[in-house]
């Protein structure tokens, strides 16, 4: 390990999970880059993006794939092939993705953690919209939001990490059938100056639907300020006498602010810096450790005076 290294390990808070690890989706030392394929041959004109579908080689299923990469905005390929396994193979999802890594369709991302010397972890890789995906689907959904290409040199490798990670919490949401609809970054009490929830997700239960607000914690953030912040915007909310907090395209459906951690250790940090359960809407955690060994019904915790509460909810088996 460099100096520069071990300087950067002992300056960052490390929040670890109940076996003593640090999720990958969430470790702080994580970096990556854009892994070009052999043969790439971009294309970066609407022209020659559309000369693709004129030509017969991308038809109707290859832009299915596409439409739904644009719509997860960045996720690995282990959750796109589940989000299409009632449409295709995993196999064909993969050979797809290779086809449109040539022509810049698609990115695929190498990401690694900087102590991994030996990459003894190699996680499946995240795919994004490439310059002549982004063009293909701006073209045929021009109403619809596709993360620009481009941005991703500012946003950085945290992003793609947030993005992944909120992508298995939406993909087991789909996979059991109890989302009914989803928007990133959706617009609060139609007011661009209240901030947005990262996810928005429309859950069916039998006694109604519900509106999870979803914010995802990172270790590489200043989570505490940055909840504490956005918390205290939507309580204002309330104040006011909003009974549910209101978001574009949404039914005014009961809300659960929802806080997605990796770990069960962040969480209760959040609990002791925050007091949650002292706010007037209900809030929720979920935690990424649990959801991924045990499932979603059971991976939420519940805040209270005196602890997290585990519970189980029923209606997301």
């Amino acid at each position: 390990m460099t100096n520069q290294l071990a300087s950067e390990v002992e300056d960052i808070p490390y929040y670890y999970s109940k076996e003593g690890e640090v999720p990958f989706w969430d470790h702080p030392l994580l970096y990556g880059y854009k892994f070009l394929p052999k043969g790439y041959k971009p294309y970066t004109t609407i022209e020659a993006v559309l000369s693709l579908c004129v030509k017969g080689i991308i038809k109707e299923d290859d832009m299915m794939v596409l439409k739904v990469l644009g719509d997860a905005i960045c996720c690995n390929e282990d959750q796109l092939r589940r989000y299409l396994s009632s449409k295709l193979s995993r196999s064909d999802v993969s050979k797809k993705l290779d086809k449109f890594r040539i022509y810049g369709l698609v990115d695929r991302w190498k990401v690694r953690i900087r102590s991994d010397e030996e990459e003894k972890y190699k996680p499946p890789a995240p795919f994004t919209l490439g310059i002549a995906g982004y063009k293909l689907l701006k073209h045929y959904y021009n109403h619809e939001f596709f993360m620009d290409p481009n941005k991703w040199d500012s946003l950085g490798i945290g992003a793609i990490q947030r993005y992944v990670a909120m992508n298995e919490l939406r993909c087991q949401m789909v996979e059991r059938k109890t989302i009914a609809n989803w928007k990133w970054n959706a617009l609060v009490a139609n007011n661009r100056l209240i901030r947005k929830p990262l996810g928005v997700a429309e859950i069916k239960t039998p006694r109604g639907n519900l509106n999870f607000l979803i914010e995802r914690a990172q270790m590489n953030q200043d989570f505490i300020n940055f909840l504490r912040d956005k918390l205290n915007q939507w309580k204002k909310l309330y104040d006011t006498g909003m009974k549910n907090i209101q978001v574009d395209s949404f039914e005014k459906n009961s809300t659960i602010i929802t806080i997605f951690t990796s770990t069960l250790s962040i969480a209760e940090v959040i609990q002791r810096e925050l007091l949650l359960d002292t706010f007037p809407f209900k809030v929720f955690f979920c935690v990424e450790e649990d959801l991924v060994k045990d499932g979603l019904a059971t991976s939420f915790y519940l805040p209270t005076p005196e602890a997290l509460v585990r519970k189980e909810l029923s209606f997301l088996k």
